[in-house]
């Protein structure tokens, strides 16, 4: 019989089986001053099996609410306060969240995560102004010395498959064809 780890690896290979939460959460300066409930919903928001390596994902409130038997508008509240406090941005209207610090942490490692990432990325709802963040932050955490030379070469990949082409560019394409 499999354990529930073998069994999500062989079912989706492009879900690790842990994420990392650094030891320092707790003793962080701007953590220290959450009340419980911002504390216990962050540490929701960097394990909840909704998450992704890159911390970029759809999570309705809704679901939040159904996992920590919250009110929903507890669950608003508290995304609103950790969005004020920088750990994440949300996207009300996609339910799109953004993990600022997940790359910071655990970064894709290997070409084949590299492609999930990229999939994953591609198949999120249309937010311009999360993607714009997400490309900036993993030019923040993915080029800092000591990581892998995939790590480092991550940020380059989403520009390529990311960055909307400019006005200027379309203007001169649309003219060639």
């Amino acid at each position: 019989m499999l354990d529930h780890a073998e069994t999500n690896k062989s079912t989706r290979p492009d879900v690790p089986r842990y994420y990392r939460v650094a030891c320092h959460f707790w003793s962080d300066e701007k953590v220290a001053t959450w009340p419980d409930s911002q504390k216990l919903l962050a540490l929701y928001l960097l394990t909840t099996k909704h998450r992704t390596l890159e911390g970029f994902f759809v999570l309705p409130p809704q679901y939040i609410a159904a996992d920590m038997g919250w009110p929903l508008r507890r669950v608003k509240d508290m995304l609103l306060k950790l969005e004020a406090d920088g750990f994440i941005r949300f996207d009300e209207k996609t339910s799109l969240l953004l993990v600022r610090n997940a790359l910071r942490y655990q970064q894709p490692d290997s070409k084949n995560v590299q492609k999930a990432v990229i999939a994953r990325v591609r198949n999120l709802p249309d937010s311009p102004e999360l993607m714009n963040e997400f490309l900036s932050l993993a030019r923040v955490h993915c080029l800092r010395s000591g990581l892998s030379p995939f790590a480092q070469a991550f940020p380059d990949l989403l520009e390529r498959e990311f960055r909307p082409v400019s006005n200027e560019r379309q203007k001169v394409a649309s003219m060639v064809v």
